[in-house]
C-alpha cells in the first residue's frame, strides 16, 4: 500500500485540502484510497462530512491499544466510506488528549504503522494519505514513520521559509534518533495568487532554491473553495477546472512516476 504523509507544522497551508483532493485524484485513476485524519482538530473529518469515530473504536483508542490486543477487526471498525473508492479514518474528540497519553508510552512513534499494517492486511486499499496535525509532535512522527515519505504543502509567503527549515531539521533529527528513512518528496505551493504582488512571486523564487523540489502549484481558485463547502473533492465538483487538472498531475507525479507539473507555467497562470 502506497502511503504518504501530508505535513507541515505551520497551520493554514492547506494540508487537509491537499490530502482530500490528492486522494480523490488517485481514486479517479482507479486506485482504492484511504484518507487518515491524524489531526485532533478534525478538519478532514469535518470537510468530508463523515461522522466522528465512536467509542470504543476510535483512532485514539486504537493507537493507545496494546499491540497484542489490537486486532484487524478493531481496525476495520475505523473505516468509513466517503466517495467512490475513497474511505476515511475519521478522528474523534478524544484525540485532543492523545499526544499527552502517547508521551507516557514506549515505542510511541510506531503506533500508527502498526494500525496501518492491519489495514494493509485487509487488502482493500492501494494508497493511504495521512493528514497530519500542524505540529512537529509525536503524531506527526507517527505519520512519518508509518509512511516513510511526505509531501509538504506550503504557501508563498515569508513565514513559510523559516517553517520549512525547521521541518527539515526535525526530519533529519528524527531519522538519526529513530534510525528510519524518511523521504521528503517535495513541496506543493498552495493557494498561490500572483496578484498579491512581489512578495508572493519572490518567495516562490526562493522556494525554488530550497532542497525540496516543487511538485505543483495550486492556484487560489474559487473551485477549490466551493468544492470544500460542498463537501466534495474538486475533481468531482469541478472536473474540468484548472485545480482539478493540477491535482491529477500531482497524483501522477507521486504514485505513477510521472514528471512534475510545470510549476513555472502554473504560477504564471495562477490568479488569472
Amino acid at each position: 500500500m502506497y502511503t504518504l504523509a501530508v505535513m507541515n507544522q505551520k497551520g493554514g497551508v492547506g494540508k487537509t485540502a491537499v490530502t482530500i483532493n490528492l486522494g480523490a485524484a488517485l481514486a479517479e485513476k482507479g486506485y482504492r484510497v484511504l484518507l487518515v485524519d491524524l489531526d485532533p482538530q478534525g478538519h478532514l473529518t469535518e470537510a468530508c462530512g463523515v461522522p466522528e469515530t465512536t467509542a470504543p473504536a476510535t483512532l485514539a483508542k486504537t493507537l493507545l491499544a496494546d499491540a497484542d490486543k489490537l486486532t484487524t477487526e478493531d481496525v476495520r471498525l475505523l473505516l468509513t466510506p466517503w466517495r467512490d473508492r475513497v474511505d476515511v479514518i475519521a478522528t474523534n474528540i478524544d484525540a485532543f488528549l492523545l499526544e499527552r497519553e502517547l508521551y507516557r508510552m514506549r515505542g510511541v512513534e510506531w503506533r500508527l504503522q502498526r494500525v496501518l499494517e492491519h489495514v494493509e492486511s485487509l487488502d482493500v486499499y492501494d494508497a493511504c494519505v495521512i493528514d497530519c496535525p500542524p505540529s512537529l509532535g509525536v503524531l506527526t512522527d507517527n505519520a512519518l514513520v508509518a509512511a516513510g515519505q511526505a509531501l509538504v504543502p506550503v504557501q508563498s509567503e515569508d513565514s513559510a521559509l523559516r517553517a520549512l527549515r525547521l521541518l527539515l531539521e526535525q526530519v533529519a533529527t528524527m531519522q538519526a534518533e529513530l534510525r528510519v528513512q524518511i523521504d521528503l518528496l517535495g513541496m506543493v505551493v498552495n493557494l498561490f495568487d500572483k496578484r498579491r504582488g512581489q512578495i508572493v512571486t519572490s518567495t516562490l523564487e526562493t522556494l525554488r532554491t530550497m532542497s525540496l523540489p516543487i511538485l505543483g502549484v495550486v492556484a487560489d481558485r474559487t473551485a477549490i473553495r466551493e468544492a470544500w463547502r460542498a463537501g466534495l473533492p474538486v475533481v468531482e465538483y469541478a472536473p474540468d477546472s484548472p485545480s482539478a487538472v493540477t491535482f491529477r498531475e500531482l497524483a501522477a507525479t507521486l504514485i505513477e512516476g510521472g514528471q512534475p507539473a510545470d510549476a513555472e507555467a502554473a504560477a504564471a497562470g495562477a490568479g488569472q
